[in-house]
């Protein structure tokens, strides 16, 4: 038999689906003819089809030494080099197969998936577009286009490339996913999630359609679900360290974070040159409080990718976080200049300008941030709070509602069926209100009750239980829920945020009748007897949840609040709960704080015991907390030290409050400078005292 009949009989094997023989062939051949180009290229190819990329190479790298002439052998060996990760080698490769056959379809469109994994994602689309001019039909260069296209940032037209591939291949897995990640770039997560759970059906055992609906399921809220796909991926691969990243994020989320910086660590481990994962890990840190480790984590993502838009973000909303506000407006600024179309960076640096009292460059930051992504929720939430601030309540309630509707997108629940009211009329009718914004919030906004009472609404609250002790010592009449009654219907529902905005509040009209809450008597004298006689007693907060963002800055030392502790005759008592308790264990020498002990608002209500203590205290002194706006509802005289750019309600440089008419603000001269605001107030407590 002729060499190029045990040749053909080896490619007759092939096609009849026996590899191995074929593959015995070609080896017992070179034995006898060890330069022998057809066996070294068959051989080759029976190695890729066997999922050997790297031998494979080798055999056809060694069939074009001997026969430079062949263009399918050079177009094999591309092939065999970019299945090693050798894009850049693989392009010569495709090059040399174009240079002796120009029309090769296929070398055009594989040189294209070469250079999308190269990120030259433009000269990608130039070869791809070649590659369709000789062949509309050739799927992987539809798919590879849409690919380059989304690379380029033109989701649109990536979708394009990737339905005609999944048309001329409807089971095809990786269009189907690659179809998904357009949509979701195009915020169309449900249709994404359809698309990936499509490409999970055409190839079960893939790995990334997995990963990629875990990512469309967290965009949705749906995270336990986001992390059982991502636990599939890990399964189906576990060395995909793109995987763990994405399921230490849906981890967080659920508060899982020892979780969370688990998996962040096993990415590092598996890729230590992963900036995407230092990143991650920042992240995780960054919500456990563990500030100084984020930025050493995001410094290090920075450090492998000095091009990372994302980790500069992340570093300078930590170092907001501590305060650093300058390097914060530098690491946002660099994100910008490298993603110009970034709209949480602009949203990010808009904050730490309003906390630095540049309020015409906030503005135009968070108008860029909605310039850039029109349903931005935050940024509208951002946009609002500067508004109020200034006074400008117009603006600030109806950007504060566009935040609102933003985040009801995916929005579901057992409310869903009962529409938003939006300013009817409510005679005879019924309204279920509810607040998730916090115990102040809800406390602030209940004065507008009335309001509600005189338009006839039939009134429920749906909250938490352990506040409706504190809310029945209210005047109005108002239904208390825990959870909706079962199939109760509802004419509207509305959170309280909402009702300034549709009772149309200005500045000069929030509803007072102060106080509108009541402390329990029975505590009340329960709380005096044990403060007994012979003080003048001030009341101290000083810490908020330092797991809320929005507490940075806000929440005081303890040992700021020394100088009143000096003034003779007064003696501090401790209205702090929960967080920040610690600090009564290192007071600076001669600064005495009387605590009421474990026992302390310990049932399940809230606030009972500090409602009666504050109706015992002849002052409240408080950092910006729930607890000033119980003061201030309770009608007790409270002081409030408020930061240098302060939450919005305390508004700019008053010291009253047209919410709470017995609070009077002390506001730091400067950032950070609790000195001057403890100061001041001991000096005006020496007159009342005195």
């Amino acid at each position: 038999m002729t060499t190029a009949e045990t040749l053909e009989q080896a490619l007759s094997l092939l096609r009849a689906g026996q590899p191995g023989p074929a593959e015995r062939i070609c080896r017992q051949l070179l034995l006898v003819r060890p330069d022998d180009f057809g066996a070294h290229h068959l051989l080759g190819i029976l190695l890729m089809l066997r999922g050997e990329p790297a031998l494979a190479e080798q055999q056809i790298a060694h069939a074009v030494r001997v026969n430079p002439g062949v263009p399918g052998a050079w177009y094999n060996h591309g092939n065999a080099l970019l299945a090693t990760d050798r894009a850049g080698e693989s392009i010569a490769s495709y090059d040399q197969a174009l240079r002796l056959k120009p029309d090769m379809a296929e070398a055009l469109c594989n040189r294209g998936a070469a250079l999308v994994a190269l990120g030259r994602a433009e000269a990608a689309v130039a070869s791809l577009q070649a590659a369709l001019a000789l062949r509309p039909d050739l799927r992987d260069a539809h798919d590879k286009l849409g690919e380059a296209l989304l690379a380029l940032g033109d989701p649109i037209q990536a979708l394009a490339s990737f339905d005609r591939a999944v048309e001329l291949a409807p089971a095809h897995a990786g269009a189907l996913n690659n179809r998904g990640r357009a949509l979701f770039e195009m915020g169309r997560h449900e249709e994404a999630l359809a698309a990936f759970r499509q490409a999970i059906d055409a190839a079960p055992g893939l790995a990334e359609p997995h990963d990629n609906q875990g990512l469309a399921l967290q965009e949705l809220g749906r995270f336990e679900e986001a992390v059982a796909s991502h636990d599939a991926a890990i399964a189906r691969n576990p060395g995909f360290a793109t995987a763990w990243i994405r399921r230490a994020m849906a981890q967080r989320r659920l508060r899982r974070f020892e979780l969370a910086l688990r998996d962040c660590d096993q990415a590092i481990a598996l890729q230590p040159g992963s900036a995407q994962a230092f990143d991650g890990r920042g992240i995780v840190l960054n919500d456990m409080g563990r500030y100084e480790e984020a930025v050493l984590a995001y410094r290090q993502a920075i450090a492998l990718d000095p091009g990372f838009a994302h980790a500069h973000n992340n570093l300078g909303n930590v170092l907001y976080d501590l305060g650093r506000m300058e390097e914060a407006l530098l690491e946002l600024q660099a994100a910008i200049e490298l993603m110009p179309a970034f709209p949480e960076a602009y949203s990010n640096r808009g904050l730490v300008l309003q906390d630095t009292r540049r309020f015409e460059q906030a503005l135009e930051a968070y108008d860029a941030a909605i310039a850039l992504r029109p349903a931005y929720a935050e940024a509208y939430k951002r946009r609002a709070t500067l508004h109020l601030l200034q006074g400008d309540y117009g603006r600030g309630w109806e950007d504060y509602e566009t935040s609102l509707l933003h985040a009801r997108r995916h929005a579901d629940g057992p409310l869903r069926d009962i529409p938003y009211w939006a300013g009817e009329p409510l005679r005879g009718k019924s309204i279920l209100l509810s607040e998730p914004n916090g115990l102040g919030d809800t406390i602030q906004f209940w004065r507008f009750l009335p309001l509600l009472d005189a338009m006839g609404a039939r009134i429920s609250f749906l909250g938490l239980e352990r506040m409706f002790r504190l809310l029945r010592s209210s005047p109005w009449p108002v239904r208390l829920l825990s959870e909706r009654p079962a199939g109760e219907l509802f004419d509207y529902r509305c959170e309280l945020w909402s009702l300034p905005r549709l009772l149309r509040t200005g500045l000069d009209d929030i509803p007072g009748g102060i106080p509108y809450l009541a402390a329990d008597a029975g505590a009340a004298a329960r709380w005096s007897q044990w403060l007994g006689t012979g003080h003048f007693n001030v009341g101290v907060c000083w810490q908020g949840n330092p797991g809320r963002k929005i507490d940075a800055g806000r929440s005081i030392p303890l040992a700021s609040f020394h100088p009143l502790a000096r003034v003779p005759g007064v003696r501090l008592v401790s209205l702090q709960k929960n967080f920040g308790l610690d600090q009564l264990a290192g007071l600076p020498r001669g600064m005495e704080v009387r605590n009421p002990g474990p026992d302390f608002d310990a049932g399940a209500d809230a606030f009972i015991d500090t409602a009666g203590l504050m109706q015992a205290l002849d002052l409240v002194v408080t950092s910006d907390t729930s607890l000033a706006h119980l003061a201030g509802a309770l009608g007790r005289p409270t002081w409030v030290g408020i930061k240098y750019a302060p939450e919005w309600r305390w508004m700019l440089d008053r010291a009253d409050s047209p919410w709470y008419p017995t609070l009077r603000l002390f506001r730091q001269p400067e950032q950070g400078d609790w000195a001057a605001v403890f100061e001041a107030m001991a000096g005006e407590l020496k007159k009342i005292v005195g």
